[in-house]
């Protein structure tokens, strides 16, 4: 379903689409408006505060929330079938396609007061095979589910090419570490498949257990690994596959 209740796609987004094959539209993904109670309490902060810099500043920042700012207001990502299309100008859509994205970096950020979560950050970063990257953040409204099928969808895409790779004997990299058919390699030393006891995803890092040993593997941080959908279904593949 999508998110606005009249969806109304600009003429160049859709002829930009239809070009690049993107399929049917499934969503539109609006800016994610303040609350305005605390907005209110802001501006007068500020106002009180505009003898000091920092009041300047926090009355700057809260005018550039979609609550008041048209053109913030007017960013969209338009999600399709086969890919995404980010407008943040009317006048300058880009094009992100499944098979022509090259790598998805997630970093979730949890705050916790008193061991209860009061806030969560969310960015994604994107990067096209040509080099273009864009960051996509809580800015817009519904972004865990839109980060979380991004990613999915790429590493979706990215998996054919990457087992091909491995198969022939290369390696496939992501980030520190490196997966071939014989084993997965760390910043130190490496280890075969019959050797991993799992991989897993716990407080934020990925670590890659080895079968006794207390020490895992790897603790990279989920943040720094590219791809993270990929790399976790393609080394319980290669595990299950050397467990045969």
């Amino acid at each position: 379903m999508l998110q606005d209740s009249t969806p109304s796609v600009p003429a160049n987004v859709a002829g930009l689409a239809e070009s690049a094959r993107l399929g049917a539209l499934q969503r539109v993904y609006l800016p994610k408006r303040r609350n305005w109670a605390l907005l209110i309490c802001n501006i007068v902060i500020g106002i009180v505060t505009t003898i000091a810099l920092v009041g300047f500043y926090l009355l700057w920042v809260i005018l550039r929330t979609p609550n008041f700012s048209r053109s913030q207001a007017a960013r969209r990502v338009y999600l399709y079938e086969q890919g995404f299309i980010v407008a943040n100008k009317p006048d300058d859509p880009q094009v992100y396609r499944w098979d022509g994205i090259d790598t998805v970096f997630q970093k979730i950020v949890s705050t916790r007061t008193y061991g209860i979560e009061t806030a969560r950050q969310y960015q994604y970063t994107i990067t096209r095979k040509d080099g273009r990257t864009e960051k996509l953040t809580q800015f817009f409204d519904g972004i865990a589910d839109l980060g979380q099928h991004i990613n999915q969808c790429v590493s979706t895409a990215l998996l054919p090419g990457s087992v091909a790779a491995i198969d022939h004997g290369q390696g496939v990299r992501f980030g520190d570490m490196t997966l071939t058919a014989g084993g997965i390699a760390g910043r130190r030393r490496s280890v075969g498949w019959g050797e991993v006891s799992q991989v897993q995803i716990h407080n934020g890092y990925v670590r890659v257990g080895v079968a006794g040993r207390f020490f895992s593997l790897s603790t990279t941080a989920a943040a720094d690994i590219p791809n993270l959908p990929l790399f976790l279904g393609l080394t319980e593949r290669l595990r299950k596959t050397a467990a045969r």
